[in-house]
């Protein structure tokens, strides 16, 4: 398998883990909203793969870890936006 399609595979992979990771069963882990994590952890992965230049099993396993980690710092990083611009906009 192309190195491009396998970073961007696991990188969905870790997607999934993650809404199976924070779900308490399959038909919410099921549900459409879901989905976006699985699609950003595939953009992780492959972000990952043209970042990194030696592609080999640790780093093919990395984009795993990275599709998992991708929607942690997306959560992460938009409620601490949040709260930063709660308290800009403060009257």
């Amino acid at each position: 398998m192309d190195g491009v399609m396998s970073f961007t595979i696991l990188g969905a992979l870790g997607g999934v883990l993650y809404v199976l990771v924070h779900t308490s069963n399959l038909k919410e882990a099921l549900q459409y909203n879901n989905y976006k994590w699985v699609i950003i952890g595939a953009i992780s992965g492959l972000a990952y793969y043209f970042l990194y230049t030696d592609h080999n099993f640790p780093n093919g396993f990395m984009a795993l870890v990275v599709g998992y980690g991708g929607a942690d710092f997306i959560i992460t990083a938009t409620a601490r936006l949040n709260k930063i611009m709660r308290e800009l906009l403060k009257p």
